[in-house]
């Protein structure tokens, strides 16, 4: 059996619940109305090693403004239209998964890709 490497890094899946889709809506009530039915591909996080989530407000502490923030910015890039970030709602407009344990099943390189 090949032995894979595993990535000192843990992985946080956030999924937007209908609260999100719902704020989304309201910005464009002009386009065609989004749901979370509507969605199978989410953004994933990576974080510090062996992220346990035992207690998810202290231990995404650092991280969770960020990551609703970059969640509000794929739907719309206008940071006037954001709602107040509080981790009340962040926890309700997102559902978070979490795994301790990353492994690289390629043999490509890993590379970081910086956007402006």
């Amino acid at each position: 059996m090949k032995h894979y490497p595993t990535l000192n890094r843990s992985v946080l899946l956030v999924i937007p619940k209908q609260a999100f889709y719902d704020w989304s809506n309201a910005l464009f009530p002009n386009l065609a109305q989004t749901n979370r039915a509507g969605f199978d591909d989410y953004n994933s996080y990576l974080l510090k090693d062996e992220l346990f989530l035992d207690d998810p407000k202290t231990e995404l502490k650092k991280y969770w403004k960020n990551i609703f923030t970059n969640e509000l910015f794929g739907q719309c890039t206008d940071e006037n239209t954001f709602p107040a970030l509080t981790w009340k709602r962040f926890t309700e407009w997102f559902e978070l998964h979490r795994s301790s344990i990353v492994t690289d099943l390629t043999d490509e390189p890993l590379y970081t890709e910086h956007y402006e």
